[in-house]
């Protein structure tokens, strides 16, 4: 039978002693940054945290000969909302600190680690699954962040995730619901219906701004040539950036009144679901590579920080 262990735990003979084989580690990524006046600068761990629990409980129900290795959680992450108390690194630092992680663990001969994440800032999903393609080009290496791929569907309205969960547009995480809206603070009241304020109920709710006349332009451009997908997406960019560089815009987009525990527990589910699909196809031998928002432009991850 598997077993489940803590990394930080182990003695260098436990840790050699482990089968190469049959071992997965797993990481919670979060950064710390404004969710509102709601949440919790650590709400993305807090949710991640949650996440990498019922990761292991799911493989441990299907995989019971897996040892699980849980890793202490990493609080960083990449395109931060600009506001008091947030820490924000450059998407390079994060895809460098998940591609050390791989080198090392992949030097000893391990092959898996699932990373478990809610942080949907544009460069920061880029970073890891560059980092993810990079180990399996490299090293044979299956690194796994599955809300690159959760992250698309809610994005995109996607019916994958519509039509399962019965939730509907604008509270799905998507552009209307983008940050501390409906559905993270659903996800507050799933995990723990401490962590959000008592006044969300009472506060309004919040349009993102639209895009600059740059990105609407390069938009159309996209259009015309058949990249209606990417096009959405760049226009999203659009609007995130003109909200996250105008501090009059707010901490939040969404309606944090309309959250309720049973919407978070809904969402985590299926999240859950979507990963065990991606863990499945990786753990029979399969290379899962996913495609965060904006992938074609994968190299936007590589300019400087404003």
């Amino acid at each position: 039978m598997g077993r489940i262990l803590d990394y930080a735990d182990l003695t260098m003979i436990e840790m050699d002693s482990l089968d190469r084989s049959r071992t997965v580690f797993l990481l919670a990524l979060g950064p710390m940054e404004a969710h509102g006046p709601h949440l919790p600068l650590g709400m993305d761990l807090f949710v991640a945290q949650e996440m990498l629990e019922r990761y292991i409980n799911l493989l441990q129900e299907r995989h019971p000969e897996l040892d699980l290795v849980r890793l202490p959680p990493l609080t960083l992450g990449a395109d931060i909302l600009p506001r008091t108390g947030s820490v924000s690194i450059p998407p390079r630092v994060l895809e460098r600190v998940l591609g050390s992680y791989v080198a090392n663990l992949a030097s000893e001969g391990f092959r898996y680690l699932f990373v478990a994440d809610n942080h949907g800032g544009p460069r920061h999903l880029l970073a890891c699954e560059a980092a993810a393609r990079r180990a399996h080009r490299r090293h044979e290496f299956h690194l796994v962040n599955p809300f690159c791929h959760e992250f698309a569907l809610m994005m995109s309205n996607s019916s994958v995730l519509l039509e399962d969960t019965g939730l509907r547009s604008g509270t799905c995480g998507d552009i209307e619901d983008l940050h501390a809206g409906t559905n993270e603070t659903s996800l507050a009241l799933a995990i723990s219906g401490d962590l959000p304020r008592a006044d969300y109920c009472q506060l309004p709710a919040l349009r993102p701004p639209p895009p600059g006349p740059i990105f609407r332009l390069l938009a159309g451009l996209l259009r015309l040539i058949g990249a209606k997908g990417l096009a959405r997406e760049i226009l999203d960019l659009g609007s995130i950036i003109h909200w996250a560089g105008d501090k009059d815009t707010g901490s939040y987009i969404g309606s944090p009144a309309a959250a309720s525990a049973a919407k978070g527990e809904i969402m985590l589910q299926k999240r859950l679901q979507l990963a065990a699909g991606l863990f499945e196809r990786v753990l029979s031998g399969q290379t899962v590579a996913l495609r965060p928002p904006l992938w074609p432009l994968k190299f936007l991850r590589l300019l400087p920080m404003s």
